[in-house]
């Protein structure tokens, strides 16, 4: 679900790879609870920021997010998130684009 990162500025950071909530069970604080949890993880270990990424079409989750005070960095500072894939990755090493073993 997270995992710590390195901000070249900012030193340590926790990354939110996925938080989902099955609809059922939403707006029983099950999300809050976990973002809380995970603010805390981040303080206990010097984090100095919480970053993810939500879709643009998902916008009950960028409100949710929003309205826990979340800054989106698109329309604040224009970062744009970027991709190579497995074949575009062994491209750039040098090698035929052959993509990586199976895990």
């Amino acid at each position: 679900m997270y995992f710590f990162s390195y901000a070249s500025w900012r030193g340590r950071t926790v990354y939110l790879e996925d938080l989902y909530v099955m609809e059922e069970f939403r707006g029983h604080g099950i999300g809050s609870t976990f973002l809380a949890k995970l603010a805390k993880i981040a303080l206990q270990n010097n984090c100095s920021r919480l970053d993810f990424v939500v879709l643009n079409e998902n916008k009950p989750s960028i409100d949710f997010y929003l309205a826990k005070g979340a800054v989106n960095l698109t329309e604040s500072e224009g970062w744009h998130l970027f991709r190579f894939n497995e074949a575009q990755v062994a491209r750039l090493a040098g090698g035929t684009g052959q993509t990586c073993p199976p895990k």
